[in-house]
């Protein structure tokens, strides 16, 4: 029973590892309500102002009104330094100050796209495409004013300022005659990746998100292949994330609606890329909210409200995932290395378990020197498989010789169970946490949320994997040993483009199971420190 549940734990592991990097689960997506009836508009109208100071009130619908030459117009602070355009009224750059890109440029949340569908954040989106019209611009105080009108009726409005010292803009936005039916884009992809985050496949961008009615739902760019409509009625946030950042709309007007767009683009002879594009179409031609570009940074998305701490998904075992990124944190505020801290944080946690963990080896310990005797029992019961009754008799004998010998055949691998938990939160950790972005280790290892360059922590880490297997005590028949002896393989290709970080972690747990399991057995008494190789050679292994 003890190697079979062994064996179950380890490649359960293994399974669950490699499927959630290969085959992510599509997100969920909520059935599209039912059209509203006017009765059920009215009282959702009525819960949130619609009434748009500032925006509204100046829209000129009599006249013709725009711009003859495009402008732009730069908006700044501590956080962002944002460029907006007159043509399409839109933003066309929104750089963040404290994060750069592979270059060591600040990092543009609004991604190139060379596609005539490509929408920027707060263009309008009309039956013929994007609005490229140019439009007339006026300061009113820290706040930039667009207008623009036909002269026959149609018109729109939008007054775009900083939301004070954060990473928002504040955005009210009016349109009349035809320009009501347009959708107001939130963004088309989110920045352009350097070839560093290209290299990853476990790089996450440019995917969709929505907070709506309490609920999140999110769209992935591979997996949408039609566009997907929402009717939402409360409608938190929605746009795009990546592993690290976010660009997001918060309406507080209502929004009649809400589409992501698949669109697929090629560049040179690569292969077609694709993107969304979200766009929300504001009820009664009037949005007024906050347009958001932002890290994904733990304490500031859960500052911001709204439900967007739930942009940063840990996953099931989120809770464990934060207490651990606080750790980490504390443990940087100390030492100024994140790769410092990640081995640190290693060597706490398995302190911690080592009860647990001397108590699998001596566990397994012991039922490797009764694997003769059961041996024995096995080969007794070898012709009656078959045989329900026999096999329950095996299993009785099996379990009597536990027994005896003082065997628990739980003990070995609950420890192990315990466990999985911790590793798969800090996996989830090294993999979106954004304070591991182009955050430094040593020598060759400059960036620990990307893959080491040269491969060789994947390679320290297959190696110390061997080792702790070889010196692990052996259980279960030859053939399950040789599956054993399989898996520093299979994890060290895994691990080739894992992130940095994340096989730091894995080499400096390796390294420490070693140590700690020859500690244990010295304190069983079977073994002196350092001398493992003497007793592997005398046993002939």
């Amino acid at each position: 029973m003890e190697k079979r549940l062994l064996l179950a734990f380890v490649l359960s592991a293994a399974i669950l590892l490699a499927w959630s990097i290969l085959f992510p689960p599509p997100a969920p997506v909520r059935p599209q309500p039912r059209p509203e009836t006017a009765e059920e508009v009215a009282p959702a109208a009525a819960a949130v102002p619609t009434e748009v100071p500032g925006a509204a009130s100046e829209l000129v619908t009599d006249a013709a009104l725009g711009a003859e030459v495009e402008e732009t117009i730069e908006l700044a602070n501590d956080h962002i330094a944002v460029t907006l355009t007159n043509r399409g009224a839109a933003v066309s750059s929104y750089r963040l100050a404290g994060y750069q890109g592979d270059g060591g440029e600040a990092v543009d949340l609004v991604q190139t796209v060379p596609l005539a569908e490509r929408a920027l954040p707060l263009q309008l989106i009309t039956a013929s495409g994007p609005d490229s019209a140019l439009y007339a611009v006026e300061r009113d105080g820290e706040a930039v004013v667009f207008r623009w009108a036909d002269g026959l009726g149609a018109a729109v409005t939008k007054r775009i300022a900083l939301a004070g010292e954060s990473y928002g803009l504040e955005v009210a936005i009016s349109t009349a005659g035809e320009r009501r039916a347009a959708a107001v884009s939130i963004g088309t992809g989110l920045r352009d990746l350097g070839a560093v985050e290209r290299d990853n496949r476990l790089a996450l961008w440019g995917e969709g998100i929505v907070n709506a009615d309490g609920e999140i739902d999110r769209f992935k760019r591979a997996k949408l292949k039609e566009p997907r409509v929402l009717t939402p009625g409360q409608l938190a946030f929605a746009g795009l994330e990546g592993a690290y950042f976010v660009g997001l709309l918060l309406p507080d007007t209502p929004v009649a609606e809400l589409r992501f767009e698949p669109l697929e683009y090629t560049e040179g002879e690569a292969k077609p890329t694709r993107v969304l594009r979200v766009s929300v179409l504001p009820r009664d031609g009037e949005l007024r909210g906050q347009y958001l570009g932002a890290p994904k940074e733990y304490d500031l998305v859960r500052r911001l409200g709204r439900g967007l701490e739930e942009t940063l998904d840990f996953g099931f075992f989120g809770p464990i995932s934060v207490f651990f990124l606080k750790a980490l944190r504390w443990i940087y505020s100390h030492v100024g290395n994140y790769g410092t801290a990640i081995i640190l944080l290693t060597v706490g946690i398995r302190i911690l378990l080592f009860p647990l963990m001397h108590t699998s080896t001596v566990s397994m310990r012991k039922m490797a020197k009764v694997q003769p005797k059961v041996k024995e029992i096995q080969a007794r019961y070898k012709k009656k498989k078959a045989d329900p009754q026999a096999r329950a008799k095996m299993n009785q004998e099996m379990m009597a010789l536990y027994k005896q010998e003082g065997i628990n055949p739980m003990a070995g691998c609950l420890p192990l169970l315990v466990q999985l938990p911790l590793l798969w939160a800090l996996y989830q950790l090294f993999l979106r946490a954004i304070e591991l972005r182009h955050a430094p280790f040593a020598l060759w290892i400059t960036d620990l949320s990307a893959k080491d360059p040269y491969y060789v922590t994947p390679i320290l880490m297959t190696a110390t994997m061997w080792l702790q297997q070889h010196l692990a005590p052996q259980v279960g028949d030859p053939q399950q040993q040789r599956l054993m002896r399989m898996m520093p393989l299979i994890f060290g290709i895994m691990f080739l483009q894992f992130p940095s970080g994340l096989v730091l972690y894995w080499l400096t747990n390796n390294v420490i199971t070693i140590i700690q399991q020859e500690l244990t057995l010295h304190l069983v008494g079977e073994r002196k420190l350092g001398g493992w190789w003497r007793s592997r050679k005398d046993s002939g292994r």
